[in-house]
């Protein structure tokens, strides 16, 4: 009977977090330090968000001051984030540099798409556009 109630208990408890979790004091720190900062808004019903967390762990492996700061916001808890920020679904993306809040996007799991996500809102930040993908070009016949 103990085995049961101990097997039921670890199943209802929460799945451990990869990312480390949002916290203001951690959110002022980085924002001081002029870090480029992901937020992952995370519900643990979604099956969408583990796959983009296992993604973000993978990406912010580096404790390189260049790769962006991943943390992970609770979508059911953090709703006044969610109304500050205007974050309409889980596993959503709020990308910050400084103070700055510099895009926010839904639904990314891909390395790639989260990478060029990224990439492309601190290149407006910093006045640049948006990075173009390469043109097809064919010769004439």
């Amino acid at each position: 009977m103990t085995a049961f109630l101990s097997l039921l208990l670890a199943a209802a408890s929460p799945v451990l977090a990869l990312l480390p979790v949002y916290k203001v004091e951690r959110m002022r720190e980085l924002q001081a330090q002029g870090r480029v900062v992901v937020i992952q808004f995370t519900s643990q019903t979604c099956a969408l968000c583990r796959q983009q967390e296992e993604t973000l762990q993978r990406l912010g492996k580096d404790a390189d001051k260049t790769v962006p700061v991943f943390l992970q916001a609770d979508y059911d808890a953090e709703s006044a984030l969610r109304q500050l920020w205007r974050v309409g679904a889980p596993s959503s993306l709020v990308v910050f540099r400084g103070n700055d809040l510099l895009d926010r996007s839904t639904g990314l799991v891909s390395e790639d798409d989260i990478r060029a996500f990224v990439r492309d809102a601190v290149a407006r930040s910093r006045g640049r556009p948006r990075a173009r993908t390469p043109r097809i070009t064919r010769p004439k016949r």
